[in-house]
């Protein structure tokens, strides 16, 4: 088995982007190198260790649990950190780069225009409410890249998701619908990390189209009608934006139709 070379400040900064704080970071050499860290913001200790066994790195520390009573299968944090721990030490799991900023707002507790917290992924009978949370925060009059952040209460509460979706499954979703000259929201779905914990990233990306909306009704949401967010606050899906968020998202839209 051929040994890997560890690059601990490539591991702590991937850690970093997940959320985890490192407090301490000690290099030891007993019985072979290795290295332990400590964070401010966790009571877990890891441990990683520079030998043939690529997999080898321990968790141990005041941990939190996510097993309940009956639910012996369920792994709790110190599982589910070495998992990450040792993909990012072999360089099996690279870390997005926006996951970092998603975290900021995660930390946040609050929502905003640019930004949704869901909890989990809407059900097939609400996949309607997808597409409205969708064309909202495209139409977001900030014109930014926006963020539907699954795995994450209202309340900010990390609860972290199982299953996750991938690009192509929203991606023919939207293509679905009958969107007003044929542009449809750009969108684009990325699995990250609040410590240990996965959630998913839907990024719906700044355009020159805005504001999206649909020219045949799809379910709940209606034709020729503009949703927009305003705060923390999606436009009713009964209901129209007001003409002053739609007066700015069209003076978006002639500004950069020469791009």
């Amino acid at each position: 088995m051929s040994k890997i070379t560890v690059d601990i400040n490539y591991v702590k900064d991937s850690l970093k982007k997940i959320g985890y704080i490192v407090s301490d970071c000690v290099e030891r050499n007993n019985n072979g190198l290795n290295w332990q860290l400590k964070f401010s913001n966790s009571g877990a200790i890891v441990t990683i260790y520079d030998t043939n066994n690529v997999k080898n790195s321990v968790v141990n520390g005041k941990l939190e649990s996510t097993k309940e009573e009956g639910e012996k299968d369920k792994k709790g944090e110190g599982e589910k950190l070495k998992e990450i721990v040792d993909k990012i030490k072999c360089k099996e799991l690279q870390i997005d780069p926006l996951n970092e900023e998603i975290i900021k707002l995660i930390d946040k507790r609050q929502e905003a225009d640019f930004y949704d917290y869901k909890s989990q992924w809407h059900e097939k009978d609400k996949i309607d409410d997808l597409l409205h949370d969708i064309i909202c925060l495209s139409n977001n009059i900030g014109n930014k890249d926006a963020y539907l952040i699954i795995g994450v209460a209202d309340n900010g509460e990390v609860v972290g998701i199982d299953e996750g979706k991938k690009t192509n499954e929203i991606y023919d979703f939207l293509r679905s619908k009958k969107f007003a000259g044929d542009h449809m929201p750009q969108i684009e779905v990325k699995r990250m990390f609040y410590k240990y914990k996965k959630i998913d990233v839907l990024v719906c990306k700044s355009s020159k189209y805005v504001p999206f909306y649909l020219v045949e009704r799809s379910n709940g949401v209606h034709d020729h009608q503009i949703y927009t967010r305003v705060g923390d606050t999606n436009t009713p899906i009964n209901g129209h934006a007001n003409y002053s968020d739609v007066e700015k998202l069209w003076r978006i839209h002639f500004q950069r139709e020469k791009e």
